[in-house]
């Protein structure tokens, strides 16, 4: 069951009950015991933010609904991996391929993962320097999502990144093809000063008492 404790800001704290309630089901965002595992699995070549993001949006709409909700049901778990897309066999395998190679999207996979999942070492190591903003293309207005990046690691970066943009498209608020800024800042507020989201990535702060962190914020 979520539980946040009285040190929690009441914006976030509201935020993440609602994505608990949209992973789960339930009212009190408890977990379904029945449900299997699903994991996504990201083959990284090289970083590049421009293929990362659009990849994930892409991977996400293009899933039927029943691969969708037990994603979804499993919190979008998804795991990188360094590893050349060239050389998966076949390529079919992958369900996106970034241009360039530089990434794959594999996936879900239920409980049981595929051998190279064990062969390929995960994502690790410092998160490079970013741009201060990105902009990638797209077709409309242009959307803003504010990503706090102080004290991440590569992998801890790609998580919130692929978790917002990925829960985003499930969810119906933002579109594969929208042009969008990536705004990399080392903390952010409480949200107020951004605006309404459309979507927000909050998780408790290990050990931090029930407070909450704020690690993305997508504009409306």
């Amino acid at each position: 069951m979520l539980s946040t404790g009285p040190s929690a800001h009441p914006q976030l704290a509201d935020l993440l009950a609602e994505r608990a309630e949209w992973v789960t089901g339930r009212p009190d965002g408890s977990p379904d015991p029945s449900t299997a595992d699903t994991t996504v699995l990201v083959l990284l070549r090289s970083l590049r933010l421009a293929d990362v993001a659009l990849g994930a949006r892409e991977f996400a709409a293009g899933l039927d609904p029943g691969a969708a909700a037990a994603w979804r049901r499993s919190w979008t778990r998804t795991r990188f991996l360094f590893g050349n897309p060239a050389n998966l066999t076949p390529p079919s395998r992958a369900r996106v391929i970034a241009p360039g190679m530089t990434a794959a999207w594999l996936g879900p996979f239920n409980s049981r993962l595929p051998g190279l999942s064990r062969l390929l070492k995960p994502v690790t190591g410092r998160l490079p320097e970013l741009p201060h903003d990105l902009d990638l293309p797209g077709t409309g207005a242009r959307r803003v999502m504010h990503v706090a990046v102080a004290g991440l690691s590569l992998a801890g970066y790609l998580v919130h990144l692929h978790h917002t943009l990925a829960e985003a498209v499930l969810l119906g608020r933002l579109r594969p093809d929208e042009p969008l800024r990536l705004s990399h800042r080392p903390m952010l507020g409480t949200g107020s000063a951004y605006g309404p989201p459309a979507y927000a990535r909050v998780l408790p702060v290990p050990g931090g008492a029930g407070r909450l962190r704020l690690h993305t914020w997508l504009s409306a």
